[in-house]
């Protein structure tokens, strides 16, 4: 489906989606900027800046990264995490000890690099697509950007995923971000 076929589904109220979206299929909401996502801070999406060319419910289209860049996104994420995960239990095992300050002065560091080169690759692998940028603490440091990396493989705008509600969104620390909620007339399946 294209760009101007999402539009006019969106005008129309009708639903819009391959492999299983349309009105009365199985598709989800398609999300836009400024919808919803479960992280509280700030709580939705932006600042995008989201598709220039397609508006659906008043709302410009949210875009995710294609599969290859979601994989590439999802195994450095993985490596990254693992790293913190191993600082915060050098910390947790220094506890009551006179390492405990060091171990967390480490701690702190290992989050911080992990939030620059993560929010780097992120932000280099996006492509075109749209970046939300999250202020929840991890504590510190915030989780920094993330892209959308399952939006739909069957419905494309500006070549890229069209987003739904239920996506996942990947951060460049802490846990993964979902998008809580899309505009309801506009189903997108696949």
């Amino acid at each position: 489906m294209n760009s101007a076929a999402v539009t006019a589904a969106a005008a129309g109220g009708a639903g819009a989606g391959g492999g299983g979206g349309g009105g009365g299929g199985g598709g989800r909401p398609a999300a836009r900027i400024l919808d919803p996502v479960i992280h509280p801070l700030p709580g939705v999406l932006q600042p995008g800046p989201g598709s220039f060319n397609v508006i659906i419910g008043g709302k410009l289209a949210w875009r995710g990264v294609p599969a290859g860049a979601a994989a590439a996104i999802q195994s450095a994420k993985a490596v990254s995490d693992a790293a913190i995960q191993v600082a915060e239990a050098a910390t947790l095992a220094a506890a009551g000890t006179p390492g405990a300050p060091v171990a967390k002065a480490a701690e702190e560091t290992a989050k911080a690099t992990a939030a620059a080169s993560m929010g780097s690759m992120i932000s280099g692998a996006a492509g075109g697509a749209d970046i939300h940028l999250c202020a929840t603490p991890l504590p510190l440091p915030p989780h920094g950007p993330g892209v959308v990396i399952d939006g739909s493989q069957t419905v494309l705008v500006n070549g890229l995923p069209l987003c739904r509600m239920g996506d996942t969104i990947i951060e460049a620390v802490g846990p993964p971000n979902k998008i809580a909620m899309g505009e309801p007339t506009v189903l997108i399946g696949g």
